[in-house]
Parts: C-alpha cells; sequence; structure tokens
C-alpha cells in the first residue's frame, strides 16, 4: 500500500501533492525512487484475520459450543427429514391401505434415521467450537499455538497466504437414495 502524508494512494486514481496534480497511470509508470522523492512510502497492507461467522462471533471469539451442537443437531434432523419425504407417501399408503413398502425402501428410510443418529453422535461428542466447526466444514485451519501461522518449518507467516487444510474428521455421508 502506498502513503503520501498519511494518506493511501490508490493505483489508477489521480491525485494532488504540493499544488501539483498528478495523472491517475504516474502511480502505475514511476519508479520506487520517483515516488519516494515526493514522499510517498510504502506500508505492508494490514491483514485482517478471517472467521467463520457461523461458528465465532469474531477472531478467538467462539460462540457458545452448547448452543451450537443444540442447533446443529436440529439441523441434521431437517436434513434427515427432507431425505425421507420423497418416500414419505409410501409408509402413509401402507399405514391407510396396508399396500407394502419395498424392502430397498425400509432400508434407505432405516439408514437415513441410522446417519441421522450417528450424525448427531459426532456432534454431541465435539469438546469445543473449533472441533464442531472442523467437523461441519470439512476443514482445519493452519493453526499452531494461537493465533500465529506457521509453516512447515516453524516459520511465522501472513495469515493471508495461508489455506485451510482437508480434515479426515467429517460428519458421515448421508445415504443414496434406492433406485
Amino acid at each position: 500500500m502506498l502513503k503520501l502524508d498519511g494518506k493511501t494512494l490508490l493505483y489508477d486514481r489521480a491525485f494532488s501533492h504540493n499544488n501539483i496534480n498528478y495523472p491517475r497511470n504516474w502511480l502505475r509508470l514511476t519508479s520506487l525512487k520517483e515516488k519516494q522523492a515526493i514522499g510517498i512510502t510504502e506500508v505492508a497492507d494490514v491483514v485482517t484475520p478471517s472467521y467463520n461467522r457461523k461458528f465465532y462471533w469474531g477472531v478467538n471469539n467462539p460462540k457458545d459450543i452448547d448452543q451450537l451442537k443444540v442447533d446443529w443437531i436440529a439441523t441434521q434432523k431437517r436434513e434427515a427429514a427432507s431425505h425421507l419425504a420423497p418416500t414419505d407417501w409410501l409408509v402413509t399408503r401402507y399405514a391407510e391401505a396396508t399396500t407394502v413398502i419395498p424392502a430397498k425402501t425400509k432400508e434407505y428410510r432405516a439408514a437415513v434415521r441410522t446417519v441421522c443418529g450417528e450424525r448427531e453422535t459426532q456432534i454431541t461428542a465435539c469438546a469445543d467450537t473449533d472441533e464442531l466447526c472442523a467437523l461441519i466444514t470439512g476443514t482445519l485451519p493452519k493453526t499452531v499455538n494461537g493465533d500465529e501461522k506457521k509453516d512447515e518449518d516453524d516459520k511465522s507467516f501472513d495469515p493471508k497466504q495461508y489455506e485451510q487444510v482437508a480434515n479426515p474428521a467429517l460428519l458421515k455421508d448421508w445415504p443414496t437414495e434406492p433406485s
């Protein structure tokens, strides 16, 4: 980021300094020496750490784990209901007219209920918000010792440069519908 007299300068935007008007392409066309000659300095961009708003109020400010568990378990129940909904009519038909429900459909519906229970167990077992976030989103941040991000050589680095890494501990997959 370029600064002049405490003000941020933007590339491709004209600016004035000491009663001289500089055209919008001046910053792109000049050397660092020319910029420095009129007092322009380069300042490192301030990096705002990111966080997942579903799980955190802010950086290092997790939402209440117990409430998150209640909410995410309710989400699993809604998702299970949406998986069961297309075959609900078969259950109703059986209740009203004792028409047989195909075995594949019964197996699928049982599997959905089982997976929902397993997902609820996984969510309940999470010890903290970080663990729940990793379980739900499938990613783990490369964070070591609190906020400090480190690379493989144990050197600190800019948070902008880090990506989230795949997490092997994921919620169990929903079963596929019978064909």
